[in-house]
């Protein structure tokens, strides 16, 4: 009777340790994201908004995550969906990656452009690993 017991609970653990990978990579995303024109040194937004001036020296996202584990890479792709002739449609302007240490949350940044923001429709879209995990979108109007 213990042999079973035993042989089940090992069954039990083995097939746990192979799952496991996968839920937890599976519950990993983006729990907020917030732009804005800065962020303070404990990643909070400042001056939040989902729409900016051309002349903005640059936007910020600040964002926070839950279910990601050390070395989780998070890539922000700055996309410009429609700014009619100032790029060509969905370009994507800039993007970048970080390696998660130990923390949950952080900042991607992106500069103006020399001549000023094209008046338009921009995304950021954020990724866990090779996942889409949040679609951020944001619009440049003219004063």
């Amino acid at each position: 009777m213990k042999r079973r017991v035993f042989a089940l609970a090992g069954c039990c653990l083995g097939l746990f340790l192979c799952i496991w990978p996968t839920v937890a990579v599976g519950q990993a995303r983006i729990t907020t994201a917030v732009l804005g024109t800065g962020a303070t040194d404990k990643n909070e937004i400042v001056n939040p908004a989902t729409e900016f001036a051309p002349d903005t020296p640059k936007i910020v996202c600040a964002w926070t995550a839950q279910g990601v584990t050390a070395g989780t890479p998070v890539r922000g792709v700055w996309i410009a969906e429609d700014v009619g002739q100032g790029a060509p449609p969905n370009y994507k302007i800039d993007e970048a990656t970080l390696n998660l240490p130990l923390i949950d949350r952080g900042t991607l940044t992106l500069s103006k452009p020399t001549n000023n923001w094209p008046v338009g429709k921009y995304r950021l879209e954020i990724y866990l690993g090779k996942d889409l995990a949040k679609t951020v979108p944001f619009t440049v109007k003219a004063k």
